[in-house]
């Protein structure tokens, strides 16, 4: 279970992070432009013109690539130059490809439009060809762009997974100097055990000289005694 739960947590972690990144890399975008990370563009359709292929609300994935690769059929994103429109990015089919003084010039044409567009798309205007297409992502997309569901969706999950993990740091910090302390006192323990044997031994050895130097059982000095008889018979034959 704590295993599933990591796992979990791993995977939110990196979810929240990515999306993050793609808002802050969307954030500070030049207005007109598109984030591109690594090469690589993430953006949403707003209309139907490329419907069925490209549903509205759709995540669009674009590559940035060389104009001179690109054939008819392929659906890339340019900066359109018609009226209204103009530096707007737009997201149409190629049609036809004529080639100009300055370089290519590409026809394009929404799927769901009936006529081709009014102008044409050079190259200095393309951003690059759409690689990737997803409906349900766009939806996602759409609900966390969305102020009232980011916070509760992204940044509280974000904070109670950083709380969370500084609880987790703090406990284990905790354990560890803990542990610490118990090896350290039972280190001090087993130092003073060993002296008070050593001091013990000690004792023992300083005590066992002194019995084996001792006299009689009276504790008079073996050659007192000796003194004493020389001094008794002394007296006996001087009384004889």
């Amino acid at each position: 279970m704590k295993h599933m739960l990591r796992v979990v947590n791993a995977l939110a972690a990196v979810v929240i992070v990515v999306a993050l990144v793609v808002l802050l890399r969307a954030t500070f975008t030049p207005a007109g432009e598109a984030p591109t990370i690594g090469g690589y563009g993430i953006l949403r359709t707003l209309t139907g013109s490329m419907e069925p292929a490209i549903p509205v609300h759709s995540l669009v994935v674009v590559q940035q690539t060389d104009p001179a690769e690109l054939q008819v059929g392929d659906i890339i994103t340019f900066e359109a130059t018609e009226g209204a429109l103009d530096g707007a990015l737009n997201t149409h089919r190629i049609v036809q490809i004529d080639e100009g003084a300055m370089g290519p010039v590409f026809h394009t044409k929404g799927d769901a439009n009936a006529v081709e567009d009014a102008q044409t798309v050079s190259a200095d205007h393309i951003i690059g060809r759409v690689v990737f297409v997803s409906a349900g992502l766009g939806v996602i997309v759409s609900l966390l762009t969305n102020p009232l569901l980011f916070f509760p969706l992204i940044v509280v999950p974000l904070a109670v997974l950083l709380v969370l993990e500084i609880r987790k740091m703090v406990k284990s910090a905790r354990e560890v100097a803990q542990a610490e302390e118990e090896a350290a006192l039972a280190e001090a323990v087993e130092i003073i055990k060993r002296q008070r044997e050593k001091q013990a031994q000690q004792q023992e050895a300083g005590e066992q000289p002194a019995d084996a130097a001792g006299g009689s059982d009276d504790g008079s000095p073996a050659g007192e005694h000796g003194e004493i008889d020389e001094a008794s018979e002394s007296d006996s034959l001087e009384k004889k």
